[in-house]
């Protein structure tokens, strides 16, 4: 069901200076930053993966509630699908709790999340990549 690691993403407090770090730093290639809701998204290349930098625009939403009771670091681990609604499908009937009940529209493409209680605590998104 699962293709590979899509993405890992990373909860931060200034994604301007979280950018840097990882383009100036680490020697990363960064793509041109995203507005979705309340969060500044920011894809990062690293060999075959992602990283999804993740930061909170105006202190409100889901980002700024997540850095306001967590913090900074690890969000969410993103596989990516064939076809998300079979995946789904697939995965409701396996008992596997969801926090999407349809697909909706992420950066990537389609996207899904699983409820971290049926995934040993880890948040878990699937994506269908856009053609």
């Amino acid at each position: 069901m699962f293709k590979r690691v899509n993405h890992i993403g990373l909860a931060v407090k200034d994604i301007d200076q979280s950018t840097k770090l990882w383009t100036e730093t680490f020697g990363v290639t960064a793509e041109p930053p995203v507005i979705e809701g309340n969060m500044k998204i920011v894809m990062l290349h690293v060999g075959d993966v992602l990283v999804e930098l993740l930061g909170a625009i105006g202190g409100e939403g889901v980002m700024a509630n997540f850095l306001e009771k967590r913090g900074e670091g690890i969000h969410h681990i993103c596989f990516e699908v064939e076809d998300i609604s079979a995946a789904m499908k697939e995965l409701t009937e396996e008992g596997i709790q969801l926090v999407d009940k349809e697909p909706r529209e992420g950066a990537e493409g389609l996207i899904a999340f699983l409820h971290p209680k049926s995934t040993n605590g880890v948040l878990t998104e699937i994506v269908q990549v856009r053609d």
